[in-house]
């Protein structure tokens, strides 16, 4: 009977977790890895990702100094980060034919790629990806980036039929609208708003696309 009593409160914590784990559902999943990422909730502990793993609404995903990942959401949305870098998904919601579905995510650092799915096909004002010092909203496209605490750069690129859909970057002192392929703004600071749209250098360009690179072939920047 002592050994009954025992095992009592072993059961209830293991009810309690999977009951907790039940009522979470996933938006999304780890596509693609390479090295190590984990992810994390609030004060939660942090979960190592595999391929295949969960990715829940309020996770802050994060690389090691090697690693790369690829996120595919419910919507088909696919986001890509490459090493030390870290995002977090705010807020998701997508449901066929509803009209509050939207995305809502935060780039604590480093270089991202996201390519939008349904949401920002079917919704684009509720699609947003933020930064510390800018606010990206989108109309249907591709776009990478590379932030900080401090600063952003942000390039939109060419889908992969070619079609070039349209970013608008902005914060508290000013908006810009971009949707030539290759092009992009820089924000400099916190205080300042995003630089006047213009063609990329290629360096720049290579640079952050190579971190992404062993996930997926990336559009090669033009040499012009």
């Amino acid at each position: 009977m002592r050994h009954g009593k025992t095992l009592a409160p072993i059961w209830i914590i293991f009810l309690w977790f999977f009951g907790l784990s039940a009522a979470l559902a996933s938006v999304g999943e780890v596509a693609k890895l390479d090295g190590y990422a984990k992810a994390q909730r609030g004060d939660e502990p942090a979960r190592r990702l595999s391929e295949g793993d969960p990715v829940f609404e309020a996770d802050t995903v994060s690389t090691g100094r090697k690693g790369k990942i690829e996120i595919r959401f419910r919507d088909d949305t696919v986001f890509n980060l490459g090493p030390d870098s870290s995002f977090e998904v705010e807020s998701y919601d997508y449901s066929a034919g509803e009209e509050e579905a939207g995305f809502t995510a935060r780039v604590v650092k480093g270089a991202f790629r996201f390519v939008t799915g349904l949401v920002g096909k079917s919704k684009p004002e509720g699609f947003k990806v933020k930064t510390s010092v800018a606010t990206i909203g989108i109309r249907g496209t591709q776009v990478v980036g590379e932030a900080d605490a401090s600063s952003a750069t942000v390039i939109l690129l060419a889908e992969e039929d070619g079609s070039v859909g349209a970013i608008n970057v902005s914060n508290e002192f000013g908006a810009v609208d971009i949707d030539q392929a290759e092009y992009g703004t820089e924000v400099p600071d916190e205080f300042s708003p995003p630089s006047p749209p213009r063609r990329m250098q290629v360096n720049t360009l290579q640079n952050i696309t190579r971190s992404l690179q062993s996930l997926q072939r990336m559009p090669r920047p033009q040499m012009r």
